[in-house]
């Protein structure tokens, strides 16, 4: 790692506490621009200096320093996740614009995930914004109408499993919100990365659910989140170069 990836570090760090703004407020549809940051158990607002990103959860040992309750450590990993991702991005991809829409598109697909995991919906909004940085980042690098396909594909993809499973069970095991995600990374992602993203997503729903089936008292017909694992998956999955081995 070089002196020059730092901060890009840092400026992860700082959009991932944004982030978690982003993941409290937007399912409570709160506005994410005020008030400004809160504790959610006693509403006390935060100051500057005490809103710095994994700092000022150390130095406060974890709890917050007026209500003394211990704060969620999912908001320290969210952040520290975020700013590893810039990092990575900054070390490994070779263009500055490749390496800002990466990070930024990846950035809200850890927002979208997230959320899903916690109240199973998709916010409209953030698969918006997405669309719109992943439209901007095909226009620059002159590859849209190549991608246009992956759009169409991925969809159908997921609309043929949508099917199947209302078929086999009668229940309906992907949401709206899943089609429209899977849309949007189609279009990121191109027709055989959403292929490999769809069936790895699949994949690793199927081993979770199969795990938790084993804890006692769990709920077999309870949904998964599966735009969590969709993400996920198209995170990791974006930087292979299929065509090589093809």
């Amino acid at each position: 790692m070089y002196i020059i990836n730092i901060p890009y570090f840092i400026l992860g760090l700082i959009i991932g506490s944004f982030i978690n703004v982003i993941i409290y407020r937007v399912p409570k549809n709160i506005s994410i621009i005020k008030p400004r940051s809160f504790c959610p158990l006693c509403q006390n607002k935060i100051p500057l200096y005490r809103n710095i990103p994994i700092i000022s959860f150390c130095l406060q040992k974890g709890k917050c320093i007026n209500c003394k309750n211990k704060i969620s450590l999912s908001y320290p990993i969210i952040e520290l996740v975020i700013g590893i991702i810039w990092l990575i991005a900054s070390i490994y991809l070779n263009t500055l614009n490749e390496i800002l829409y990466f990070s930024i598109i990846s950035t809200i697909l850890i927002a979208i995930s997230i959320i899903d995991y916690k109240y199973f919906i998709i916010p409209i909004q953030l698969s918006i914004t997405a669309l719109i940085f992943i439209t901007i980042s095909l226009c620059l690098t002159q590859d849209f109408l190549s991608h246009i396909d992956g759009l169409i594909i991925g969809t159908g993809y997921l609309s043929a499993i949508f099917l199947i499973t209302w078929a086999l069970t009668k229940r309906q095991g992907l949401g709206l919100g899943d089609i429209q995600l899977v849309l949007i990374l189609g279009y990121w992602l191109g027709d055989l990365r959403i292929f490999l993203v769809i069936f790895l997503s699949a994949l690793l729903a199927l081993i979770f659910w199969c795990i938790l089936s084993l804890i006692k008292g769990y709920d077999n017909k309870r949904a998964l989140p599966f735009g969590t694992f969709l993400s996920i998956t198209a995170i990791l999955v974006y930087p292979i170069k299929l065509n090589t081995f093809i």
